[in-house]
């Protein structure tokens, strides 16, 4: 049974990513981190293993959290990987926005306590579900 899941994280603040890996790690989970949308895209696309979940953070330079979302969406090896955004905010007319493109999950970065309860009932919840469908 698999417990442990391979989590990418895009976020152009190290320290945000520093934060995410910090808490992930602490609850089981592998973390790789990336500042450019570029790079993570072409680490999806070349490297056989993917991860089991993607967390995009919405405000990024160059690709920002919802081009990412439309390319990985498109791609027929990497649409079914669960994507979660990460915002400190989310307008109503936000929200509907990334559902319509096929987030999975909405994340939203809080205090250290708060944020790290988030993440593991997100990733306890899928798990669940991963569990459910295998």
């Amino acid at each position: 049974m698999k417990n442990s899941q391979l989590l990418f994280y895009l976020d152009d603040d190290e320290e945000d990513l520093d934060f995410f890996k910090e808490i992930a790690e602490e609850l089981g989970h592998t973390v790789r981190g990336f500042t450019a949308g570029r790079i993570m895209l072409l680490v999806l696309e070349t490297e056989i293993q993917k991860p089991d979940m993607i967390f995009l953070d919405i405000h990024m330079p160059i690709l920002n959290g919802q081009e990412i979302l439309e390319i990985i969406k498109k791609s027929d090896s990497l649409k079914k990987i669960p994507i979660v955004m990460v915002s400190g905010a989310y307008p109503k007319k936000l929200v509907k926005q990334f559902l319509d493109l096929g987030v999975n999950y909405m994340l939203k970065k809080h205090h250290v306590h708060d944020y790290r309860e988030s993440l593991k009932e997100l990733l306890d919840h899928h798990l669940e579900n991963y569990k459910a469908t295998s």
